[in-house]
């Protein structure tokens, strides 16, 4: 998906800043985990790159986060338009350990299969982002941020993944993990609004970011284990937040949230994320981001906790 992406962005390389962008470095964010600029973990109203109202650009991304019996890799690309529109698409892989795996047969069969293998669920997400108003940067003699509002369809790849034993029997055919735990559907759009400030000079000569996410999902961990529940599959509000500081023209520092409505609950009940980052920008072209993320609790992990790494680059 990400080569059929890239191939037409190339004929639009004409049209690219050769300087990646006329905004002012580190402007854009990052592409979070789900493609979206942004933080590693909530969107920003603002697009991404670094592309004034003349100018096309594009992006692509990998992220790497460890989690003891779980990893999440993820890798994208993504297109933004005259400061206006931001396109994106990313693959998710989520690595579950066999340790895991067999101590969910064990539950299961109360103790008479204790050996699975491991598992993975992969997540495909298609992201746009609008700008509507504002602009969060420049405009420093009102405290009006900038407004976006964005859309995320996701399509879990596994949701009916059988999962095998090692001998290669598959004693639950066409179940996979979402919907072992109790998942509905295999796909689902979250729809957000953003508001992004960036305050220059303040505090005390630094710049100082602050976003407010509202998002109306249904998603359950971010859709990696599926869409609702027979119980409960309305969507429902979530609230998201970042607050960083730029305390070099090159790095920030900073922290974010993200709750989540807790629908399956047994096993895979879901707790608000919490993370605390830094970002190194040393050009327009590349950034790197490393920080701490604590998920909380996943099925059968109730400390979900462990550190993050995501190399972007824009073009």
């Amino acid at each position: 998906m990400i080569k059929r992406l890239l191939l037409p962005l190339l004929f639009l390389s004409p049209l690219v800043n050769a300087d990646s962008g006329s905004r002012l470095i580190a402007s854009g964010g990052i592409a979070g985990f789900e493609g979206t600029a942004g933080g590693g973990i909530t969107p920003w109203a603002f697009i991404g790159g670094y592309t004034s109202k003349e100018e096309i650009s594009y992006s692509a991304n990998v992220q790497y986060l460890s989690l003891n019996d779980y990893s999440l890799t993820t890798a994208g690309a993504g297109i933004s338009l005259f400061d206006r529109v931001e396109i994106s698409v990313q693959r998710q892989r989520l690595d579950i350990s066999a340790g895991l795996t067999s101590n969910v047969f064990a539950l299961l069969t109360e103790g008479a299969v204790t050996n699975a293998n491991s598992a993975t669920i992969e997540q495909d997400i298609v992201g746009a982002k609008v700008k509507l108003f504002g602009d969060g940067v420049f405009t420093q003699n009102s405290w009006v941020p900038q407004v976006a509002i964005g859309a995320q369809y996701k399509k879990n790849r596994d949701f009916d993944s059988s999962l095998s034993l090692p001998d290669g029997t598959v004693p639950l055919p066409e179940i996979g993990v979402p919907l072992l735990l109790g998942a509905k559907d295999d796909s689902g759009t979250d729809v957000y609004v953003s508001a992004t400030k960036l305050w220059l000079g303040t505090p005390s000569g630094y710049n100082l970011l602050t976003n407010l996410t509202a998002r109306y999902t249904k998603a359950n961990v971010f859709g990696l284990l599926g869409f609702g529940t027979e119980e409960n599959d309305n969507a429902k509000l979530e609230w998201e937040g970042s607050l960083a500081l730029l305390i070099s023209p090159t790095t920030a520092i900073g922290t974010e949230f993200r709750t989540q409505t807790n629908r399956l609950g047994g096993l895979a009940e879901e707790d608000t994320v919490v993370d605390a980052f830094i970002a190194y920008f040393p050009n327009k072209s590349i950034s790197i981001t490393a920080a701490y993320v604590d998920l909380g609790n996943l099925p059968l992990q109730e400390s979900s906790s462990g550190f993050y790494l995501s190399v972007n680059g824009n073009f």
